[in-house]
Order: structure tokens, then sequence, then C-alpha cells
């Protein structure tokens, strides 16, 4: 029997298929019938028409994809302009660093602007900015150019380059726990990074259809995360945790005269919680060029990477390898053996630090460093902030022998890594020797700590931005070494008070970036150093400093914003500003202090001799200087055991007769005083229902 392949084809070539299957042929004499053919169709196209239910569906997926698209294109937009953005506002924070903090934690009625005192950068950050810009940039443009082409050397390069990105980031927390930053950001950029290695690595086994989209999108969400995210949340950290009571401070400003003490937001807000923030913000700066190069890069990198798989979107081009290499157990392994490393090392470094400093309440802040613990030990505390204060002291006992923290000084400065030192009614005669180890101090308020030298050391404090000294009446500051202040570049603020025998202050000229200084109760000070080097002074305030007859030359400064005089200025009548009258109460006999009348000036003298710039100063902040001499009973003097007896430790209460009140006036003990400034600001309180109960 022939096969049916073998049959025949026919002239349009089929073959035939009889309907009846084949059976041999028997000879008959009847004509038989001509079999009937039946040719087969055609097979239908793939891509023939559908009916109209089936064409809907089409039309109905492509626009859903579509949409889909247009969304996460919408998406990968915002991102690139939240990332700009955020480039931008670091470019402010440095250009501009406290006109940007004051505008996003809202301080810029704080110290007339001059309440963060962030130290400007130096002219070579200014210099690096254009060409750092450029070469980043180059060098961004260089690593995708080496990384475009897909191949299994690319893609080892790639991997090698996470690995690069993940040691970065690990620099960026060690940085973080060496700063002694809050848990919560610790805890939050510890799980970014360690999360970051891990799906890294799972994303080697993904398969290989579905790995190129995603490897992308999970690399810059991390990217974004890091570079972005994070510094976002200690911004939102800051503005969260700043409590600073407002509208108590605005009944201050209103009652109290311009230049006095209950004035200055800096020196009576929380000190741990500024301090923590100023640190937090102060640690998105830029303040080397290597900080430049790596902040700004890693800025652009981010943004290339988004601008790229945008641009891809747009185009008929799509990616159709994967970034990382299949399978490669040894990255894998690494990635992940490397997160569960870190987590131990963040987790050790915190709690090892903790119990280092158990011993210690006084250091607020610590970094938080792997520290092998040593039995009985007091000296192993990395500490970074040491805040011991009590702003109210009850009894005369505490405000006269208040507690001796010497030896606590010396044993959380042993480390060398102390950088704030700030101490209120504590007793410390002289500065430790081990003090002198930390020579990255920034911060130093000394109130009421019955410290009358520094040593010759102190001017190796060159990183120091913030000076607070409060003297005792009983106990006041003698002398300064001659040359403290000649390598105190970074130094933005000085608070002298109290320092009554003192007859000389050392030279201003290293205080380049110095922005608000203060000098109250100088009674036996002879002249104010030349401001020739204070070119970014911003706030002067003279309180009570009554035996100078004239004040330096204003012309170096560039913009001044406050400038306030408070009692006796005897070179507003003794002749300096041209005209002497000794008529005026100025240039009397101190009813408070007793110091003694003045004279006027030689009119042909040629030193002393006000400026037209000073001139102009002293008429533009007219309402602030050369006021009224201070009377008895106005300016609450140091505490005794007869003021501070009817008080009995307690604020605001009615002591003496009807017009006085206990109030601990600067930080001194609570004592019942008559001034009617702190009685009209109490009064407002009450009437307002803000401040203490």
């Amino acid at each position: 029997m022939q096969s049916l392949r073998a049959l025949p084809s026919d002239e349009d070539g089929g073959r035939e298929v009889f309907e009846a299957p084949l059976q041999p042929k028997f000879q008959s004499n009847a004509t038989p019938a001509p079999p009937q053919k039946i040719y087969p169709l055609a097979a239908p196209a793939k891509n023939s028409a559908k009916g109209p239910s089936q064409s809907f569906n089409s039309h109905e997926t492509a626009g859903r994809q579509g949409k889909n698209t247009i969304r996460f294109q919408a998406m990968l937009a915002v991102a690139v302009c939240i990332c700009l953005g955020w480039t931008l506002w670091l470019i402010l924070l440095n250009v501009a660093p406290n006109d940007t903090v004051n505008r996003v934690m809202n301080t810029e009625n704080f110290d007339y602007g001059s309440f963060w005192l962030m130290v400007d950068p130096s002219k070579t950050m200014f210099e690096t900015i254009l060409p750092g810009s450029r070469v980043t940039s180059t060098t961004v443009q260089l690593a995708f150019s080496l990384t475009r082409q897909d191949s299994s050397a690319r893609k080892r390069i790639k991997l090698l380059m996470k690995f690069g990105d993940l040691a970065l980031e690990t620099l960026l927390l060690y940085q973080m726990l060496e700063a002694g930053s809050p848990t919560p950001l610790i805890a939050i950029f510890t799980a970014v990074v360690v999360t970051n290695a891990l799906a890294c690595a799972a994303m080697m086994f993904v398969p290989h259809e579905r790995a190129p989209l995603a490897e992308t999108l999970i690399d810059i969400l991390f990217d974004f995360l890091i570079i972005v995210g994070c510094p976002m949340l200690v911004v939102f950290y800051c503005l969260s945790s700043f409590t600073f009571d407002r509208a108590k401070f605005a009944i201050n400003l209103e009652v109290f005269p311009a230049g006095w003490f209950e004035q200055g937001a800096s020196v009576i807000a929380d000190a741990e919680q500024t301090a923590v923030i100023y640190e937090s913000l102060k640690s998105l700066r830029i303040m080397t060029p290597l900080n430049f190069f790596t902040r700004i890069g890693v800025n652009m990198t981010l943004c290339f990477r988004l601008w790229h798989l945008v641009d891809n979107l747009h185009g008929d081009t799509k990616q159709k390898n994967s970034i990382y290499p299949k399978r490669h157990r040894f990255g894998a392994a690494f990635l992940t053996v490397f997160a569960m490393m870190l987590v131990v090392f963040v987790e050790e470094s915190m709690r090892t630090s903790s119990l280092a400093c158990q011993p210690h309440p006084e250091c607020v802040v610590n970094a938080r460093r792997w520290t092998i613990l040593k039995t009985g030990s007091l000296t192993q505390c990395p500490c970074l902030m040491l805040i011991d204060r009590d702003i109210a002291p009850k009894t005369y006992a505490e405000w006269e022998n208040p507690t001796n923290v010497t030896d606590k000084v010396a044993q959380l400065a042993s480390m060398g890594d102390l950088q704030t030192l700030q101490l209120t009614n504590r007793y410390l005669g002289v500065l430790p020797d081990e003090l002198r180890r930390c020579k990255s101090l920034r911060h130093l308020s000394l109130e009421y700590t019955h410290t009358q030298t520094f040593p010759a050391w102190v001017k190796e404090f060159t990183k120091l931005e913030y000076l607070h000294v409060e003297s005792k009446f009983t106990s006041p500051m003698v002398v300064f070494p001659d040359d403290m202040f000649e390598d105190m570049s970074a130094l933005t603020f000085i608070h002298f008070a109290a320092f009554i025998p003192m007859v000389k202050l050392p030279s201003f000229d290293g205080l380049t970036n110095l922005k608000s200084l203060t000098l109250a109760v100088f009674l036996f000070l002879e002249e104010i150093p030349p401001f020739d080097h204070l070119h970014n002074l911003e706030r002067i305030v003279l309180s009570c400093v009554t035996a100078i007859a004239g004040i330096p030359d204003f012309s170096p400064i560039k913009d001044l914003k406050s400038f306030a005089v408070s009692d006796r200025g005897a070179w507003c009548c003794n002749g300096f500003l041209g005209t002497c009258d000794l008529s005026n109460g100025n240039c009397g006999v101190h009813p408070l202090w007793g110091s003694p009348a003045v004279s006027c000036l030689d009119p042909n003298r040629t030193e002393n001799v006000a400026t037209p710039v000073t001139l102009a100063a002293v008429e533009k902040f007219d309402a602030t200087t050369c006021g009224p001499v201070l009377q008895p009973g106005v300016l609450e003097g140091p505490p005794t055991p007869e003021i501070m007896a009817p008080c009995n430790g307690t604020m605001y209460r009615q002591c003496g007769n009807a017009q006085a009140m206990c109030y601990n006036a600067r930080f001194m003990g609570i004592a019942c005083t008559t001034s009617p400034f702190p009685i009209e600001m109490r009064r407002r309180q009450i009437a307002q229902g803000v401040g203490d109960p």
C-alpha cells in the first residue's frame, strides 16, 4: 500500500486525503465514482484578525502598560528633582550655614540671627567648589562609561564597585558612631546598609529575565536612602527634638533691656539639646575638600543613574543583561558575612561604650566605640559632651560651695575625645592637665566655677568655637595668657562676665571668624583690643565696662547686626564722640559700682579718636547705646544668706515686700530681688499661660 506521504501532489501543491480508510481495490464492472477530494485549509496566520472582545482586551492591556510606564517615569522624575533639590540645599548649607539653618529651624530672630554660630567655610573651600564639581562630574561619567558594556568582566567590575559603595557607606556609619549620633539615626542607617548588602546578594540568584530592571531599581533605591533619605531624616530629627520655649523668650525680649543675660537665646536654651542638634546639623556640612568630593560625588552619582534610567525608558533600547554576575556564590557569601559582621560591630560598639560611660551620668553624649572594658576603670568612657549644670542653687551652701568636679573632668578627658565642656555652679578651680589632650574641644562654658586663671596651654584649643566664662564676684577671673587667641580662628562666640579686676584682654587678631562678643562687668578694663581682624563680627554687647575711654574702630566689621551698651559708657560723654558733657550720668560717680567720675578727653588728641564708621554705628544703634546708668536695686547682685533664706529654694515666690520676688538671676542662687524686670516678666508669663508653672 502506497504511503500517504508518497502521494503525488496536486497542481495547487496539496495532497489528496480520502474520507474512508484505504482498502484493497476490488475488480468491478461498474464504473467507480470519482472520489471526493478534500484539500487542507491553510493554517491561520499568527496575527490574524481577532474578534471584537479580544481586540478590546489587547488595547486595554496596552493602555494599562502605558499608564504604568508613565507613572514609573513620573516617580523617577520626582526622585531626580528631590535629589537635585537636596544637593542645592547642601550647597546653601555650606555657603551660608547660619542663614540656612536659621530658616530651617525658624531661629532667625534669636540673637539677631547668630544663634547657631556655625563657622563659615574657608576661602579654600570656595576656590575648590567649581573645579571640584567639574572633576567629580567627569569622574562619575568615566566610571559609567567603563561599566556600560554588558560582559562577564564588566559585571565583575560592577560588583567590585558595589563593594566600594558599601565600604563608603560603612565609613559614613563609622563616622556617625564616632560622632555619638542619636541611637534612632544609627539604627536606621545600619538597617539601610545591611539591607543594601543582603539585597545585592539575593539579586544574584534571581532568574535572569527578571534581574536587570530589579537590580537597577534596587541600587537607585538604596543610593537614594543613603545620600538623601538618611540626611533628610537628620534634619527631621533636629526639627522634632528642638523644644525651645519661644513664647517665654518673646516675653524676655519685650521686658529686659537690650544686652541683658535673659535676652541671649543661646545661653538660656537647653544646653544638651542645642549641642546635639548643632553637631547633627554640622555633620551635614562639607568642611574639607575631601568631604566635598565624597558628598557631592555620591549625589552626582545618584543623579546620573536616575537620568540614565529615565533616558533608557524614553528610548527604544532596554537593558537586557543583569548588572551583577549570576550565582556568584563567593560574592553573595561575602555580602552576607559583611552584613552580619556590621550588625555585630554596631551593637557591640554601642553596648560597650554605654557600659564604659555608665559611671558618668554627666557625660550626655559619648562616641559609640567598641571598648575593651576593664573592671573598675573610670577613664575608658569616650565622652564627647560633658554637661553638668545647676542653674538654680536652692541654698547658700550650694551656691558658695558647689560640687567639686575636677576629678570628674580629668577622668572624662583622659581619652582625649571631649568636645564640649559645660559647667554651671560646679567647682573647677583649675583646668586639669588631662583636658590638654582634647585637641578637638569646641565648646567651653564655665559659669560660676571659681576658675581664676587659664593655663598657658589653653591656646592649643585651636578648634574652639564657643567660649563662655562667667565668674563669681568673690572669685573672678584675673588674667588670660597674652597669646590665648592667636590660633583660634574657629572661635565664633565669646561671653566674658564679672572679670572685675582684669585690666587687659589678649589680642583679638586671631579671631577671624568671631561673630558675637559680650563683655560684662569689667570694672577696671582699660581698653578693648582692636577689631582689626574681626571682619565677621555681628553682635557686640558691652555691659558695665566702666573704665574705658573709647571703643575700637568699627571699620573692619562688614555686617554689624547688633550693638548694645548697658550701664555706664564713659566714652558716650567724655568727648570721644565729639562733644564732652560731664553732666551726663555716664561720666559721674557710678551709683552702684562706685567708679570715679571721668574728665573730658583732650580735643587735640591724635589717638583714641572715633572714626566716621564708628560714629555711624553708634548713631545706627542709638536706641541700645549710651543709655541711663544702672541704679541700685535694678541689677541683681551676688546672692547672700539674707536674701536667699526667704525663698527657701522656691522660684517666683513673693518675698520681703509686695514688690519683691524670688528669682535665679543669670543662673545664680535663688534669691529675693526687687528688680522690676523679672517681676514684670513673671506677670506676663502668668497672663499668657507660658513658662514654668
